[in-house]
């Protein structure tokens, strides 16, 4: 597998505390979803698309991910008690809040892409999202390494499963 292209680190976060642009727009979102984000846990991700390492690459100038835009993006994942949020907000690509239903999600470890041409990252790839003609699509929340991306995965994880097998009444 082929490095990296970004260098993330990921930690939790409180709501209010979340960047102006990501939390301005998360909370419209949930606002026009009807989410209450009261007791929702969040993890924000920075992303740093750093330069690139080849030969080429250094003479141009280039960044390790040259198709995108900006130098360094942060992303956020909410875990809410019925619906995933994820969002992405970077200076040229501007800011986006997605959400989806913890019923229908599907989530994998890492890249859902495979193979030794494709960069290896530390990841969550969440299924589900409605797409073009009728099929899903995905959304891949870069993570990095750390106690943190841990507990984002695990939390994601358990609020999906609980959602899909619930536990029986007494």
């Amino acid at each position: 597998m082929k490095a990296p292209l970004y260098r993330s680190e990921t930690r939790s976060i409180p709501i209010p505390d979340l960047p102006a642009a990501l939390r301005n727009a998360l909370l419209m979102h949930a606002d026009r979803k009807k989410l209450r984000l009261v007791k929702a846990s969040a993890w924000i991700t920075n992303r740093e698309n750093a330069r690139s390492e080849t030969m080429f690459g250094k003479l141009f100038g280039r960044r390790s991910n040259n198709a995108d835009p900006d130098a360094s993006h942060e992303m956020v994942l909410v875990v809410h008690e019925t619906h995933l949020l994820v969002g992405t907000s970077g200076a040229v690509r501007g800011t986006t809040i997605l959400s989806l239903a913890l019923l229908t999600a599907t989530l994998t470890r890492g890249s859902l892409l495979r193979g030794d041409t494709v960069p290896s990252d530390d990841g969550l790839t969440i299924s589900g999202f409605p797409g073009d003609h009728g099929a899903a699509a995905t959304y891949f929340m870069g993570l990095g390494a750390g106690a943190a991306a841990e507990s984002c995965v695990e939390a994601a994880m358990a609020a999906v499963d609980a959602a899909k097998n619930p536990s029986p009444q007494a």
